[in-house]
């Protein structure tokens, strides 16, 4: 039984990561930059205890693997750039009001 949840904990901790690269995205669209970094640095956090709990369990499986790559995708792709097109989008509207 022990081993039937260790095999799992890796996949749940990558989870949380996508998690975070998830709500980091939608704290970018709603211009609250300061969470969505924050939140893109917990997927960091873990990111790092993913990797170093499977190697530590020697665990390792297809799901794991797609799992991971999906969520270093979400955290670090595409929320960065969610963050980016967000202040694009409000600069552009700023720059749209000033008339000279």
């Amino acid at each position: 039984m022990a081993n039937c949840i260790t095999r799992h904990i890796p996949n749940a901790v990558t989870c949380c990561n996508l998690f975070s690269g998830c709500i980091a995205s939608v704290m970018a669209f709603n211009e609250n930059y300061t969470l969505a970094i924050s939140f893109i640095i917990l997927g960091a956090v873990f990111d790092f205890f993913d990797g170093m709990l499977a190697r530590l369990f020697k665990v390792s499986g297809p799901l794991g693997k797609e799992l991971d790559s999906l969520a270093d995708d979400i955290t670090f792709g595409f929320a960065p750039s969610a963050i980016v097109f967000s202040l694009f989008r409000t600069f552009s509207f700023a720059f749209r009001q000033v008339q000279y």
